[in-house]
């Protein structure tokens, strides 16, 4: 069994501690906070549009695959992508 190395400190220490860790941290500044909003923000729009697209391509096909053996006139609804299930 793993032995543990550290004491159990109490409530007003432990608040001490956290506060003195919160002391050392790095924050960023208010241009790189706006950057990485705005980077997060357009990444998140274009995976949103690609997979619209793929998520659209990926129906249609599944549409056109199911309606294989139909009517010849669906056949070339399907290829021109006017399927009837978008």
């Amino acid at each position: 069994m793993a032995e543990k190395s550290k004491q159990k400190v109490g409530p007003v220490k432990y608040l001490e501690q956290v506060q003195q860790e919160g002391r050392k941290v790095v924050w960023p500044s208010a241009r790189e906070t706006m950057t990485t909003s705005i980077m997060v923000i357009i990444v998140m729009i274009f995976l949103g549009v690609f997979f619209w697209v793929v998520d659209f391509f990926a129906g249609n096909t599944v549409v056109c695959v199911a309606e294989i053996g139909q009517a010849a006139d669906v056949a070339k609804k399907c290829i021109l992508g006017l399927s009837s299930g978008s």
